[in-house]
């Protein structure tokens, strides 16, 4: 595919939401003082999210399936999303930061496989607008311009 048509073809708009997400979440972990970790945990989100909607997702579905066949399997199952709705009701703003990001990374991956784009062309798509939107969001949080009271 020449790089004109592989241009042309991308859905920019949301793209340019996904851009919004992440610029967004990273304005966000930026200015409530979140130390390597917290940027470690970032990043692993970033990868880990483009790789679970783009190449991960079929062996993840068949993984699912074969590990909920087990009562230990629904068992686990329970106890994270336990979890997950714990870390949801205590930290309620970094969880609608991350519900956002992942909505936007869904629906951007939804327009580039209507688009035609394979799954590596999707994940480098996805990777390189996500780490974009937070190098973005870092940036411009750093900038005094942009403060805005914070």
């Amino acid at each position: 595919m020449p790089i004109g048509s592989f241009m042309q073809k991308l859905p920019w708009i949301s793209l340019l939401l996904l851009l919004t997400a992440y610029t967004s979440f990273s304005w966000f972990v930026t200015h409530s003082a979140a130390s390597w970790l917290a940027w470690a945990l970032v990043i692993s989100f970033t990868l880990l999210q483009a790789l679970l909607l783009t190449t991960l997702f079929a062996r993840l579905r068949i993984f699912a399936r074969r590990w909920l066949r087990s009562d230990l399997g629904y068992f686990c199952l329970v106890l994270i999303s336990a979890i997950s709705v714990t870390f949801a009701l205590v930290w309620f703003r970094v969880f609608g930061y991350c519900l956002v990001v992942l909505a936007a990374e869904i629906l951007a991956r939804l327009d580039l496989q209507n688009s035609g784009y394979t799954r590596a062309q999707s994940l480098a798509v996805l990777t390189i607008v996500s780490f974009t939107g937070l190098v973005l969001g870092w940036a411009t949080s750093l900038n005094p311009v942009f403060r805005l009271g914070v």
